[in-house]
């Protein structure tokens, strides 16, 4: 159980209104390194309406995924969250920013924390399995939801008496890694967005002895400080390398200050992805990961991917649309 840190009060700051989290702690400039400041876009009232998305879905590009859902399978979703260290960036408070204390981390355990929001009793998810792991890995969730099959126009449902019958199995597999090992959080994002990955649990809701699971991950997620504005480098494989590997690379999204800038030529370099990315300092919180992996399972476009995100940061920041839309890259066409 976790227990309660002080609910923290939102206020305005700066260009964009921020909560104590944005203006405190997830700022992600570390002790060593300062960020560049992002370039202006237009006026305050300007850009405040919300874009319609474009027709086309994420999963498009990705006819593996189709393929495994097609099957059955359920679209896993794995999202790697390094702990808030005070000793990389001010988390805020000491009890926010310990960077192996699940409880009350700022990106954890706190009231806008990964897991903190996950567990709502109106999140939407139902919690599958509690892992608590090493020194490292400090604890692994599993979180399941089931969505409408009408938006993946799968072959499969076409059998059913209506469409309504037909679903998919959405998993979230929500990682802490102690924030000292952050550099560790960073190699699992690429190795899973470019190499793949599989996970194994335990599944409750299955008979006893059949209740052990092994799925595919098909989307790498990652929430946190953004180790490379303090000077980690990803690997920028060559064509030959990308070809040589025996499983192809699946898409992620980062969530982190400036993470199309540092993150997204690295990815698409290997094959990947960055679905859903950020072009100024931001907080990398609960709220964010969770809309992101709604509109996955939804299977939105990629715009209407970016466009939740804007919503939610816009909600949970109060601040306008337009300020909220200033924080994300917009999807490439």
């Amino acid at each position: 159980m976790f227990s309660q840190p002080p609910r923290r009060r939102l206020a305005p700051w700066g260009l964009a209104a921020s909560s104590l989290a944005a203006t405190l702690c997830a700022l992600c400039v570390s002790a060593n390194a300062s960020a560049e400041k992002p370039s202006k876009v237009g006026g305050r009232g300007a850009d405040t309406a919300v874009r319609q998305p474009q027709a086309g879905a994420w999963s498009d590009a990705y006819p593996a995924i189709r393929k495994d859902l097609e099957a059955g399978k359920p679209l896993v979703i794995h999202v790697t969250v390094p702990l808030c260290s005070n000793a990389q960036i001010n988390c805020g408070a000491s009890w926010a920013g310990q960077p192996g204390r699940l409880s009350t981390n700022l990106y954890w355990g706190a009231i806008f924390g990964a897991r903190r929001i996950f567990d709502g009793k109106r999140s939407g998810w139902e919690r599958v399995e509690v892992t608590n792991q090493d020194d490292v890995y400090l604890e692994r969730v599993v979180y399941r939801r089931f969505v409408s099959a009408k938006n993946w126009n799968l072959a499969r449902c076409e059998r059913k008496a209506a469409l309504a019958d037909c679903r998919v199995e959405q998993l979230v597999v929500l990682q802490a890694v102690h924030g000292s090992k952050i550099d560790r959080a960073v190699d699992d994002l690429w190795k899973n967005a470019t190499e793949g990955a599989r996970v194994s649990f335990e599944d409750p809701s299955l008979p006893e002895g059949k209740r052990k699971r092994s799925e595919a991950v098909h989307v790498a997620g990652y929430a946190g400080h953004n180790r490379l504005m303090d000077g980690k480098r990803l690997p920028r494989p060559s064509p030959a390398e990308v070809l040589k590997r025996k499983r192809p690379a699946r898409p992620a999204f980062v969530l982190a200050c400036y993470s199309d800038r540092y993150f997204t030529d690295s990815l698409e370099s290997a094959g990947s992805s960055n679905l859903v990315s950020t072009q100024t300092l931001m907080a990398p919180e609960g709220y964010l990961i969770d809309a992101v992996a709604k509109g996955l399972g939804d299977n939105a476009s990629d715009d209407e991917l970016t466009e939740r995100a804007i919503r939610t940061y816009a909600k949970w920041q109060r601040i306008s649309i337009g300020q909220a839309r200033r924080t994300f890259r917009a999807a490439k066409k």
